[in-house]
């Protein structure tokens, strides 16, 4: 049977106004149910909170390691023995829970537990590694992780020991190498002190001989001023005796002509008496003549006989004379021959010296030369000793640095000792409650609409099965 009722033109859009949702109905709504959504939160709220509460408490442990290094590099990087992510690894793979279950120990044998389960983290731009461990029991979480750090120290102590004892072979290998230079520097440091000391003793024995060099020049020199001294004390003396010899000469000159000038008077006094006595015997005779001429031939022969003896005398005189000019040539030869000797003995006095003076600048030379043969020789040894060092402390430098190598290998570094959370991790009841508020809050509020929308929509076919 077909319904012939009217059709309302406006029934179509009363419907689509009716299903648009406006910000005040849903809020009415929330308002109109607000008491069902804070009972369905806070129910929600404290379901939540009472089932943590009851929940067994979890407590996590963290330790921080960090890889040990092995060797650190010219360029300074640094070579681990194992890198955080190997470790990571060997940890998550369990590779080591069988041996640290084994080494657990507790009162309660039934409290180990059976199985590990390690977390672990590498913070971002660090080579550390974070490991933590949750567990109910926070004492044995600790055994658990102690014995999880001290198992990865044992892993990589050999390793460790053996990259030492490398770096000891190569420290006692430089450190030898060391002790023959210091021993080569000392060598030549001696080297140097017995050249230096070889180079004084030559010096001294050439400074000795140049001293007696000198010695003997100051003689020589002294015994020059003697002789000379003494020549010309002896020249002085011939002189003086030759001064006395011709004043001799003078007075024996003088004395001859004294007798002559005698014989000259004798002579006139005897012509005048041979003229007188010749007159005489002319003029008169007699006895008395005669007497008269036998004293003037007795004067006369008198007269003779001075003269002769003053001839003698003057023979006598002039053999002095002589004599005394033959003397005084001796004396004169005798100056030449000490001016000879004076120049003789001045020349090879000089020529002494002078060999003396040229020994002495020969020994000058010798020292010259020892002193720059021995700098020469000490330079030498001075460059290889400085050389030598340079060596030693480039060693000495490398043994420093494999020292600092060696001390730098290290085993596992625990950076954080195992330490538990100061509360527990789990269950996490503020959280919890939180979250099932916020769910609770959710649930109410759709519950809400929901329990709207069926009012509405029970309304509407009310509404609609009643007749007009």
């Amino acid at each position: 049977m077909e319904d012939h009722r009217p059709i309302d033109p406006d029934a179509h859009r009363y419907d689509y106004y009716e299903d648009e949702i406006e910000l005040m109905d849903l809020l009415k709504v929330i308002w109109k149910w607000k008491y069902l959504i804070l009972a369905g939160t806070l129910l929600c709220a404290v379901g939540a909170a009472l089932m943590s509460l009851n929940m067994t408490k979890v407590y996590r442990i963290d330790t921080v390691i960090s890889p040990g290094v092995v060797k650190v590099e010219q360029s300074g990087n640094i070579i681990h023995i194992g890198s955080a992510p190997e470790i990571k690894s060997l940890i998550e793979t369990g590779a080591l829970n069988g041996r640290v279950l084994k080494r657990l120990e507790a009162p309660n044998p039934e409290a180990l537990p059976k199985s590990l389960n390690f977390q672990s983290k590498t913070p971002k731009g660090g080579n550390e590694l974070e490991i933590s461990y949750e567990t109910a029991n926070p004492e044995l979480g600790l055994q658990v992780l102690s014995e999880l750090n001290q198992l990865l120290v044992e892993k990589y102590r050999d390793l460790v020991r053996y990259y030492r004892e490398e770096y000891d072979i190569q420290i006692r290998s430089k450190a030898s190498e060391a002790s023959k230079i210091v021993e080569k520097i000392d060598k030549a440091k001696n080297g140097i002190a017995t050249v230096e000391a070889e180079n004084r003793a030559k010096i001294s024995e050439i400074q000795a001989k140049i001293a007696s060099k000198k010695g003997e020049i100051k003689a020589n020199e002294a015994n020059l001023l003697s002789t000379i001294e003494q020549m010309e004390n002896n020249i002085s003396t011939l002189r003086a005796q030759m001064s006395g010899k011709k004043k001799e000469v003078k007075n024996l000159q003088e004395r001859i002509s004294e007798i002559r000038d005698e014989i000259g008077r004798i002579r006139k006094n005897t012509d005048l008496l041979i003229e007188e006595r010749s007159q005489f015997l002319k003029s008169a005779k007699g006895d008395n003549n005669i007497l008269a001429s036998v004293m003037y031939t007795n004067t006369i022969q008198q007269n003779i006989a001075y003269l002769n003896s003053l001839m003698d005398s003057v023979n006598n005189v002039n053999q002095q004379i002589f004599q005394k000019n033959v003397d005084i040539e001796k004396l004169e030869n005798d100056v030449k021959d000490i001016h000879a000797k004076k120049i003789n003995v001045e020349k090879q006095t000089k020529i002494n010296n002078e060999k003396h003076l040229s020994d002495i600048k020969d020994y000058h030379s010798q020292i010259e030369s020892f002193t720059e043969q021995t700098k020469s020789k000490t330079d030498s040894l001075k460059s290889e000793i400085k050389a030598l060092q340079s060596e030693n402390q480039y060693i000495r430098d490398e043994i420093k640095n494999l020292e600092f190598k060696r001390e730098y290998v290290q085993n596992v570094q625990i950076l954080q000792l195992p330490r538990k959370s100061l509360g527990p991790v789990k269950p996490k009841t503020r959280l919890n409650t939180m979250l099932a508020a916020v769910v609770g809050l959710f649930l109410t509020v759709f519950l809400s609409f929901f329990i709207e929308y069926i009012s509405k929509y029970k309304r509407r076919e009310a509404e609609e099965e009643t007749p007009g």
